[in-house]
């Protein structure tokens, strides 16, 4: 007996399991860097490509292309060769006012447990990592003796410890902050790459994120599922003892730099980088 209900409904759950199952027809990437997004990001597309059955995979140092076998490459750093930039593949790629992005650092590096920050031992005269950051382990060997000498033989984290604010921040902004803000402003722009700003990320989290699913390709009948387990993730919907349980937020505000930036922070930040929030498009 036909049952057109029925029919419609077997014919609707077999689309949807179609359509999940279904890979990108290329890989796609996506780029964060430390301290901008790169915890949030992580979470919400590891459990999401898990859901939907695309491949997730991530790449800690320099991306120089995406691996076989993997459906969705999570750029950790923002440290990318050209030959991925350059090779046409769709990519998201979230930045931050670099002015939060030193003071995001300077809280979070006092107390973290990565063991570049906690290092101690710089034994091995090549400086690999842990000695530096992973973004840094690729590099020339003079950069990594100039990040490493700057420590004087105390780890990055006993180091930022033992300074004021003022001087902490700055170290800062001489230690991995640099290495972030240079990434964001030397950026070269790509048809294929989004940009979408922590800010809004955060601000306007469905719509942000919705964007980005919908950018990287990801099946129209999965993003409802995909968003509510983006919301589990939105800072926003966190209860306070889940924001102050979370090793990765430092105060639960966004923008801080307007009260830690002092008159010498901010004299000792335009000398470094100029007017790096502006090119990045921040007031």
């Amino acid at each position: 007996m036909y049952l057109p209900g029925l029919w419609t409904a077997k014919q609707m759950l077999l689309s949807v399991r179609r359509a999940l199952g279904s890979k990108p027809a290329e890989p796609v990437f996506v780029l964060t860097y430390h301290k901008v997004a790169t915890v949030l990001c992580r979470k919400v597309l590891m459990a999401s490509t898990e859901k939907i059955g695309w491949r997730y995979n991530s790449e800690g140092g320099i991306a120089t292309g995406i691996a076989t076998k993997t459906d969705l490459l999570h750029v950790i750093h923002g440290t990318a060769s050209n030959d991925l930039l350059d090779s046409g593949r769709r990519g998201i790629r979230i930045i931050r006012d670099p002015r939060d992005v030193i003071v995001s650092g300077f809280l979070y590096h006092q107390r973290c447990s990565e063991k570049w920050c906690t290092n101690s031992d710089f034994s091995d005269p090549g400086y690999p990592h842990p000695q530096v950051p992973l973004p840094l382990a690729h590099s020339d060997l003079q950069t990594r003796e100039n990040f490493v000498s700057r420590l004087g033989g105390v780890s990055y984290q006993e180091k930022i410890r033992g300074l004021g604010q003022d001087e902490g921040l700055i170290f800062e902004m001489d230690g991995f902050a640099r290495i972030t803000i240079d990434e964001m402003v030397n950026w070269k722009e790509s048809d294929n790459v989004m940009t979408i700003k922590m800010e809004e990320l955060v601000s306007d989290f469905d719509k942000s994120f919705e964007k980005l699913f919908r950018w990287l390709g990801m099946p129209e009948v999965s993003i409802p599922m995909c968003m509510e387990i983006a919301r589990s993730h939105d800072m926003n919907r966190m209860r306070e003892d889940q924001i102050a349980s979370n090793p990765h937020i430092s105060t639960g505000k966004l923008r801080k730099w307007k009260e830690y930036f002092s008159s010498q922070v901010t004299e000792a930040y335009k000398e470094r980088f100029g007017d790096a929030h502006l090119t990045l498009g921040y007031e």
